[in-house]
């Protein structure tokens, strides 16, 4: 026996039919408003991350957060000095390292004494050294002073270089300035004229000052400077070499003392520096107002 009668069936299905429609049409309106509103947030959050990129502040280097702890006229890294030689009340011993070192044991390290430590990141282009991470983070960890260095080559534009630098060290507060290591040594064998070297150096160096807000620390071999002279180290920190005494120029920043130089938590020889704290963090420091330094390459 029915339960309705077939008037009542129509009527029924008349109103469930528009129950459907009504239900369909919000349903969609509900779902074209949340893709609306997600693609409105995508589109959003995409202007806000240009905005945010665009507005974001220039990098400014604060000098002050570069602090590198003492080293102890006994500690045991003291014992790579030449002999006769005591460090100064504003001198600290450090390192450089790379891959080369393989892997070190930075707690030892720091126990030695040493307070900073220039960490080898890349080197021309397409090349990140592959214990830069590890080294940076160990010795960073240790309470040692990391800074990168960056090894140029004549093979590739200083602006790729210079983007490559950065994208491996980026630029952090309390980090020694960045370095920049000009040497015939490595696999590149191109020797341009002075003025396309000297261009590619500026790229680099005005690239990688604007974005740390610090002047580079220049190291460079003898044979690199009797080849082109070193006008790029105009106003900017010298790191210099000098075996068994302190160097001939007076107002250096680092001063590399020996290759083979013996650290408990790294097998072999290291390279040995001393680093003036106060003569780095002023040299590095660029003037407000002032931008990138372009020099004049020497005669050919």
């Amino acid at each position: 026996m029915p339960r309705f009668t077939p008037e009542q069936v129509r009527r029924r299905q008349i109103v469930a039919g528009a129950i459907a429609v009504l239900l369909v049409l919000a349903v969609g309106g509900c779902t074209v408003s949340m893709i609306g509103a997600l693609r409105g947030g995508e589109e959003a959050a995409g202007r806000g991350a240009d905005e945010a990129i665009a507005d974001r502040e220039p990098f400014v280097a604060d000098d002050e957060a570069m602090t590198v702890p003492a080293t102890a006229q006994d500690a045991a890294v003291a014992a790579n000095l030449p002999e006769g030689i005591e460090l100064a009340p504003d001198e600290v011993l450090g390192i450089d390292v790379s891959s080369h070192q393989g892997d070190i044991a930075w707690d030892q390290v720091a126990a030695d004494g040493v307070a900073f430590a220039y960490v080898k990141a890349t080197e021309g282009s397409g090349f990140v050294d592959s214990h830069f991470r590890a080294n940076w983070d160990g010795a960073e960890g240790a309470g040692i002073t990391p800074g990168a260095y960056h090894y140029f080559t004549l093979c590739s534009p200083g602006a790729e270089q210079a983007e490559d630098f950065l994208a491996a060290a980026p630029p952090v507060d309390g980090a020694l300035p960045p370095a920049l290591d000009l040497e015939f040594d490595g696999a590149c064998e191109e020797r341009p004229e002075a003025a396309h070297a000297q261009t590619e150096i500026d790229e680099f160096t005005a690239i990688v000052e604007e974005a740390w807000g610090r002047r580079l620390v220049i190291y460079s071999s003898s044979e690199w400077r009797a080849h082109y002279g070193l006008p790029v180290t105009d106003s900017r920190p010298d790191w210099l070499f000098a075996a068994g005494q302190r160097p001939e120029q007076e107002d250096w920043a680092v001063w590399q003392l020996r290759f083979d130089g013996t650290v408990a938590g790294i097998d072999g020889g290291v390279d040995i520096d001393v680093a003036r704290i106060e003569q780095l963090r002023e040299g590095a420091a660029i003037p407000e107002g002032e931008g990138a330094l372009v020099h004049a390459p020497p005669e050919d």
